[in-house]
């Protein structure tokens, strides 16, 4: 009986005919969207990375790089890359042994995407512990976009703090718990049913094309709010609250904090509302490990740090 050999030939490309090195120049294009700023970085002639580019096209069939007016910009097939390719590259740098991590020696750049507001709530605290900690570390804040989860290949982010009414296609895992307040500035606020300031009392609100979960809770409810004042920023509302007769709606963590040095009184929102609570949404191609698990000890000594801090006020 003949008995054919297996074929222990994976499907797909042969790495035997791929030129390795070309994923570090790709991983340079991808990072710097740039010729000549990935020559600059891997140590290459401009010619010889265009060169690389050609043949990385080949490789996946598909442009990478393309110029759209006057910048360049990836395609979409180069935007699936980014995540991928670091996680090779970080993984491949720790095979060859590369120091694993150590914050009090690491020079690396933390990335952390979240709102102004959580921000507020939280940089003060993150700024203190990485002082402490990982002296050398340099912290980077991104702003969400519409699209969640385009933060960790657009951006780069390591961790994405998201609060808990938006969805994402990655797991999560709870940082803090928070609420929405209402908020007055001044007494007169305290000396009535918040439904009736609600009702009477003029708005500051976010300036948005939609109305936002609050506002459709009280429209339900038969309260029409008079909008006075729109901001762009949730963090910037209660500046135009303070030591007037108006009301605005905010989460209780950053009117604790603000409270301290601004005009302002408040009460719990009188309906049943979904909550703020923020989470954790890690970036899918963290691959390390280490890394990961220090960031999420940083991040809840950094919130109980600001809860103390908020309970002292």
């Amino acid at each position: 009986m003949n008995i054919e050999a297996p074929n222990h030939q994976p499907p797909g490309v042969n790495l035997a005919n791929v030129d390795l090195n070309l994923l570090t120049s790709l991983h340079a294009l991808l990072e710097e969207g740039s010729v000549t700023a990935a020559a600059q970085r891997v140590g290459l002639s401009q010619p010889a990375m265009s060169h690389a580019l050609r043949r990385i096209r080949r490789l996946f069939d598909d442009e990478i790089l393309i110029r759209r007016g006057s910048r360049n910009v990836l395609t979409p097939k180069a935007l699936e890359l980014i995540g991928p390719l670091r996680d090779v590259v970080h993984r491949t740098t720790q095979l060859l042994g590369g120091e694993p991590f150590r914050p009090e020696y690491s020079s690396r750049t933390l990335t952390i995407a979240m709102s102004s507001s959580v921000s507020y709530i939280l940089g003060r605290s993150i700024t203190h512990l990485l002082e402490q900690q990982a002296p050398r570390m340099k912290l980077r804040t991104v702003p969400i976009p519409q699209d969640h989860d385009t933060i960790f290949t657009t951006h780069g982010a390591d961790v994405l703090l998201l609060a808990e009414g938006y969805e994402s296609d990655y797991p999560r895992e709870r940082l803090f718990d928070d609420e929405w307040v209402v908020i007055g500035g001044t007494p007169e606020f305290l000396e009535s049913d918040p439904i009736m300031q609600l009702q009477d009392w003029p708005h500051v609100a976010l300036d948005t094309p939609h109305r936002t979960r609050p506002y459709e809770v009280l429209l339900h409810r038969g309260i029409d709010a008079k909008i006075h004042v729109r901001v762009d920023d949730y963090l910037l509302l209660p500046r135009y609250v303070a030591g007037v007769h108006r009301v605005g709606l905010q989460r209780r963590r950053v009117i604790e904090q603000m409270a301290r040095t601004d005009e302002l009184y408040t009460a719990k929102f009188p309906f049943p509302i979904l909550g703020l609570g923020v989470d954790m949404v890690w970036n899918p191609w963290l691959g390390d490990e280490p890394y990961k698990q220090w960031v999420r000890a940083l991040l809840t000594e950094a919130d109980r740090i600001s809860q103390m801090n908020d309970a002292d006020s």
